[in-house]
């Protein structure tokens, strides 16, 4: 039996190593689940013929259903369970191949990666993992199974601009340019800017940039933040499209990507210009 502890042990490599070596099934009961780099081994064990179920706290799908019907729509097999009351289905395991047993409190998300303070235990002693083997049985037998969109429906085709986005009033403006006028160097006063943002806002850009961050929370999965300069800190904060969420669970920071967002907020003090409607373009 092994015991591990973050920051000190990168957990999130630790999971994706086990899921890499799974060879036949892979069962978890998992609060929740928005980390890109741990959906992406799930479906690539998938793909390699490994039977992967979850069974996810009913809440998960409640908050944000596309990200639970869009992993169906990928084959995987998604399962959901509340507890007592009112209650959460709040475990944290993972059986690998009937063999090794992951558990502990690391959920399976961006914010336990990058913020929280983790341990879990790895267990190879064949009665332990039975015993979670048969919990893991019982949790399936009182889920509810998740229906979602077959796989070709959730493939997305990037169209070309423009025709494919015909109705979207695009702006001809780089995001340099963009922040000239409302940036740190902008000339205009706080009013003017305020006047001048109302010609602006509701209307769609087309930029590229570089991941700075994604959001850290389920409720979150579709948030980027992206930098257009040579700083550290993101200048913007697109909210994409769920269609969007197979591209963005794969998304690592350093990445450079090319989108188009409808502009909503403009930058403030410490704050980036917020987008929504994002679309990932290739």
């Amino acid at each position: 039996m092994e015991v591990y502890f973050s920051p000190e042990t990168d957990i999130l490599h630790l999971f994706r190593q086990q899921i890499n070596l799974t060879k036949t099934s892979l069962y978890a009961a998992i609060s929740s689940i928005d980390s890109g780099e741990l959906v992406q081994a799930l479906l690539e064990a998938k793909d390699r013929g490994v039977r992967v179920q979850l069974v996810l706290d009913e809440e998960y799908t409640l908050a944000d259903p596309a990200q639970a019907k869009f992993l169906v729509g990928r084959g995987l097999d998604i399962r959901l369970l509340g507890g007592e009351a009112g209650g959460h289905m709040n475990n944290n395991f993972a059986i690998f191949d009937g063999r090794e047993l992951l558990t502990g409190s690391y959920n399976w998300t961006e914010r336990s990666q990058r913020f929280n303070l983790e341990s879990v235990l790895l267990a190879k002693e064949p009665a332990v993992v039975a015993a979670y083997i048969q919990e893991f049985e019982r949790l399936i037998g009182q889920s509810v199974e998740v229906t979602g969109p077959s796989p070709t429906e959730t493939k997305r085709v990037l169209p070309p601009l423009p025709k494919e986005l015909a109705g979207k009033e695009f702006l001809s403006i780089s995001f340099h340019e963009m922040e000239r006028m409302f940036g740190r160097e902008s000339q205009l006063g706080s009013a003017e800017k305020k006047r001048a943002w109302e010609d602006y806002q509701g209307k769609y850009v087309r930029w590229q940039g570089v991941v700075v961050h994604k959001g850290a929370a389920r409720m979150d999965w579709n948030k980027v933040g992206i930098r257009h300069g040579q700083g550290k800190e993101a200048d913007v904060e697109v909210s994409f499209n769920w269609n969007n969420m197979e591209d963005i669970l794969t998304l690592r920071e350093g990445d450079s990507i090319t989108y188009t967002a409808r502009l909503s907020q403009r930058r403030g003090r410490g704050a980036p210009y917020r987008l929504d409607d994002g679309e990932l373009l290739k």
